[in-house]
């Protein structure tokens, strides 16, 4: 069955200085196969920072207040399609999937 991943906008950290320039963006990856979705559901978080060197008069600044989640998604799409999230989640929805052998068991003993 398929695995989608889902990426969210959770957080915006500003800097305080009255500027609100945005320094760091927490996003949040939900990977669900909809095989069963209630069991093979996970989900995390990762924060990423901003280069804000710039202040205010970064070419392409945009003020808080016009922001969506769309342009704030952009400033880290390079960071999260280098991001091992996706691959980590998908090998734990195929561990709980398909569970390893383990290597040792119990076994009753023989007497």
């Amino acid at each position: 069955m398929a695995i989608t991943h889902t990426e969210t906008v959770t957080n915006l950290t500003v800097l305080n200085d009255g500027s609100d320039v945005v320094s760091e963006v927490t996003i949040k990856t939900v990977s669900v196969d909809d095989s069963d979705p209630t069991n093979l559901t996970i989900q995390s978080e990762e924060t990423y920072s901003l280069d804000t060197s710039g202040g205010t008069s970064a070419e392409g600044f945009v003020a808080f207040g016009s922001l969506s989640e769309t342009v704030v998604k952009n400033w880290v799409a390079d960071e999260i399609s280098k991001s091992n999230t996706k691959t980590n989640q998908e090998a734990w929805i195929e561990s709980v999937k398909n569970p390893p052998t383990p290597a040792e068991v119990d076994k009753t003993l023989p007497w």
